[in-house]
């Protein structure tokens, strides 16, 4: 602690609080360096002056003319340099001869620091006086003890010591060597004191409670030095019997504590205090105790008691899962579907098509009349056929083959056919110089080309003359631009048959043969025949046909500008999170402010209160009680009239300062009026600006997905690892493109995870006080008591082929479609588990959203199935 004047300065003390005074909420300074509180602002000040001043001195060196603070940053400067000032020699004796002392540390450290005040240990460095009689730094190379001793303090007498000078890097002076006694060493008293060897013996060496109980260097420390840590015979005696007193006693009190803490370990209500939730959402304690909430929480970690035991409380005291609704498409075909209508919304302004809804897609895609054709299968064909042939023919163009595609060139690029050589050597010996002569070589190239045929596995399948004669020039034009797009069945036809690849020939064979139904088919037979075709092999031709268009250069053209608008919008997401930060302390400070005005507004008032103007009346009137005796005196002397004119002298006095007062009242009223005129107007300034600020990043987040053309990412995952996706707004699509809430079954890595969950080396490097979930028959009851009865059964059969097969494709969908359904999802989402609490902040920012959709796909199909009804009914009549 710093020294004023040599002698040590009391801090104050804090001041105390007295809950039974009316002033709870008072005023208080604080000065950090002292950690002192000052309830009056005079004290405040002088101290702050006293301590500001260099009238202070460091307690440890002596330094003096310092700060308050400068002397306390010295003390702690030169505490941390002298911690381990020790030599390492003086170390090891010092703790030899703690060794089995049995008396205070106090005692302790008295008697070696008399024991070693006067005796120097060989390579320890003192205060050595020179021949100069100036004391120099210097290293004891020798100690050479004479036969004499002092029987008193057993010291040697006329011990003799070989020093050497050294320098300030420690360094010894080779000319600096000679013999000294001790009369003319010295120690540092910073690196050899009582403190010193106090605060050493507590780091170093430890004590039992026991009576009698010996000083003990610390393990490491004596098998460091050799010290002997071995009782003698009396000390191990004393602790045999100190111990047998008590061992029954502290046996009996080891029990239990052990007992009442295990105990309170697996309690409920101690685990929910130390839990840091979220956590792994199968291991959240919920599901593994009571449903009253009491008692002990179990551990379901595989190879242990109660691994296989039934589940306690499977709902974890959340409401039931709301079942969601299968879809009309194939499970094994509807990850395909959407990825074809996502691609479809995405990319609809280069692709030329007008944005529309699923269940459009899927009623079109259903759509098996040959009388009223299907426009929008047939224009989201034509569309992605145009996209392949314009891009081939910028290609040729340009003089190259059309790589891009390189999904599905790849079997021709291996064909040995002269055609296909003589076509690399066109492509390789373009060049910018001769691309006119280039091109004039391919177009009579091309007169004479005919279709690459592959080998037909099949009849009519791909490379079969039939299915060749009808995709012949398939890719020489683009589809016209006619009302019913006649012929571009053909136009599929040859494309399929040139562009699909290898490892999908026989499902394209089969699609082929089921297209050209005969060698000599018509246009009409085959246009019955793709009208004919399953939803499935409709959702295979588009896949294949959105793969390739992805491939197209006006496609990754695109894409670029979406990645320069998301560019953008990320920049105006950063602006507008530094306007929000700025609205916020805009609100901040006028709440502060308004506190304060209030509290002057509180003391406006109470200058102006009624009661102070009849006080000030009061006093007004003080002077003239006295009055009515001196008049009554003074009447004798004095006229009535004058007193009638004194008397109204002071009435109008009286009036006129009433009058004053009332117009004081009025200009402060008036003010406080104007002030809360302010007030009010900045208040609605910062809502209206929070409002807007809300509706711009509501935009941003529209735009953000309306540009978002590189993946689509799910909301979350939840518990059971099926992965959660809302696809309305994307791409710029209409707001209720699907107006549903998509659920997927687990990835295979999720699944993986699953399978992982029956071994326990899940626990190896990470173990929670509450133990684990169980594993696959764990989670297999948890679905079946939340209402997942079906998907369990999927689950568990999609892990037994996984496990056995070492792979599986099976893969599931389900949706929710009603707003109802997404509410109790959201209550059934547990935000105490890590992926839930994810998904369910995500389902929160977009539930609005959603909900909208919801109603508008409901509105809709409603319209639709009014429309219907109305035909038929004006049909029938």
């Amino acid at each position: 602690m710093p020294l004023l004047k040599r002698k040590r300065y009391p801090l104050l003390q804090p001041p105390t609080y007295d809950p039974t005074k009316k002033d709870k909420e008072r005023q208080v300074w604080y000065y950090r360096i002292t950690n002192e509180v000052f309830e009056d602002y005079t004290t405040y000040l002088q101290r702050l002056t006293l301590y500001r001043r260099p009238v202070w001195q460091c307690e440890i060196t002596g330094r003096s003319n310092l700060t308050y603070e400068d002397a306390l940053k010295s003390e702690m400067i030169e505490r941390d340099r002298v911690r381990d000032k020790l030599p390492e020699n003086l170390q090891q004796r010092v703790l030899e001869r703690v060794q089995f002392q049995t008396a205070r540390l106090d005692s302790v450290v008295e008697d070696i620091y008399m024991y070693f005040l006067e005796r120097y240990i060989a390579d320890e460095i003192v205060n050595c006086i020179w021949d100069d009689k100036i004391a120099y730094n210097a290293r004891i190379l020798e100690v050479y003890p004479s036969e004499k001793q002092d029987s008193k303090n057993n010291i040697s007498k006329n011990t003799t010591y070989k020093v050497q000078l050294i320098d300030n890097h420690l360094e010894g002076i080779e000319d600096c060597v000679k013999l000294v006694g001790k009369t003319e060493l010295k120690r540092d008293r910073l690196s050899y004191s009582k403190n010193l060897l106090k605060k050493f013996i507590r780091r170093c060496a430890t004590k039992e409670t026991y009576m009698g109980a010996p000083w003990m260097v610390k393990t490491e420390l004596s098998e460091k030095y050799g010290i002997d840590s071995k009782l003698p015979l009396k000390l191990q005696q004393a602790k045999d019997n100190a111990y047998s007193n008590s061992r029954k006693r502290n046996h009996l009190n080891h029990e239990d504590k052990t007992s009442k803490s295990e105990s309170r370990m697996m309690d409920v209500k101690y685990l929910e205090s130390i839990i840091k939730y979220p956590i792994e959402d199968l291991d959240v304690p919920a599901y593994r105790r009571d449903p009253s909430g009491e008692g002990k929480v179990v551990d379901m970690s595989p190879n242990t008691a109660h691994a296989n035991k039934p589940v306690q409380n499977p709902t974890g005291d959340m409401p039931l899962c709301p079942i969601p609704r299968k879809t009309t498409i194939p499970m094994d075909c509807f990850g395909s579907l959407l990825m074809v209508w996502c691609f479809l919304s995405i990319f609809a302004r280069p692709l030329d098509l007008s944005p529309f809804t699923i269940d459009d897609f899927e009623n079109a895609l259903y759509h098996d009349s040959s009388a009223i054709k299907a426009r929008l299968l047939i224009e989201s064909n034509v569309a992605l056929l145009n996209a392949i042939i314009y891009q081939q023919h910028k290609t040729k163009s340009q003089g190259t083959p059309a790589v891009n595609l390189a999904l599905y060139d790849e079997y021709h690029l291996r064909a040995s056919t002269p055609i296909e050589e003589s076509q690399k050597e066109i492509s390789t010996v373009a060049s910018p110089s001769s691309n006119d002569d280039n091109k004039s070589e391919l177009s009579e190239f091309e007169e004479h080309i005919t279709p690459s045929r592959r080998a037909s596995l099949m009849e009519r399948g791909c490379g079969s003359e039939a299915v060749a004669k009808v995709g012949m020039q398939w890719n020489s034009k683009s589809i016209p631009l006619t009302e019913d797009r006649k012929g571009w069945e053909d136009v599929l036809i040859g494309c399929i048959n040139q562009l699909a690849p290898l490892d999908k020939v026989p499902e394209f064979d089969r699609i082929l043969n089921l297209l050209v139904p005969c060698p000599d088919s018509t246009l009409g037979e085959r246009e019955k025949a793709y009208i004919a075709l399953s939803i499935k092999d409709k959702i295979a031709i588009f896949e294949l046909l959105v793969q390739c268009v992805n491939e197209c250069t006006f496609i990754k053209e695109y894409m670029e500008e979406c990645q320069d608008q998301l560019t953008e919008l990320r920049k105006q997401k950063i602006e507008l999170s530094k306007e929000r930060k700025r609205i916020s302390l805009a609100r901040v400070d006028y709440e502060r402010r308004t506190g304060e005005s209030s509290e002057a507004t509180h003391g406006k008032l109470h200058t102006v209160d009624p009661s102070d103007s009849e006080n000030s009346d009061s006093e007004d009137d003080v002077p003239h009680a006295p009055s009515q005796p001196l008049t009554k005196k003074s009447s004798i002397h004095e006229s009535r009239q004058a007193i009638l004119k004194r008397r109204q002298t002071q009435r109008e006095a009286h009036e006129n300062k009433r009058i004053k007062l009332h117009h004081r009242q009025r200009e402060e009223a008036k003010a406080r009026q104007l002030e809360q005129k302010a007030r009010s107007d900045e208040r609605k300034k910062l809502d209206e600006d929070e409002r807007l600020l809300y509706k711009k990043e509501e935009q941003v987040e529209r735009d953000l997905r309306k540009f978002c053309t590189l993946r689509i990412k799910s909301l979350g995952r939840d518990k059971f690892y099926n992965r959660y996706y809302y696809l309305d707004h994307i791409g710029g699509g209409i707001s209720h493109g699907t107006g549903r809430l998509y659920v997927q079954s687990p990835s295979d890595t999720d699944k993986l995870l699953l399978l992982e969950r029956n071994h326990p080396s899940m626990d190896k490097h990470h173990t929670l006080p509450c133990g684990r979930g169980g594993g696959i028959d764990f989670v297999s009851q948890l679905m079946r008591k939340q209402g997942l009865e079906k998907e369990c059964e999927l689950l568990t059969q999609s892990l037994e082929s996984m496990s056995s097969l070492g792979s599986d494709t099976q893969e599931w969908w389900w949706v929710y479609q009603e707003p109802e359904e997404l509410e109790n999802l959201l209550e059934w989402l547990n935000p105490k588990g890590i992926r839930e609490s994810k998904l369910k902040r995500e389902l929160e920012k977009h539930v609005y959203s959603l909900t909208i959709g919801m109603k508008k796909r409901y509105n809709v199909s409603y319209f639709m199935l009014w429309i219907v009804f109305l035909r038929l009914d004006i049909i029938l009549t």
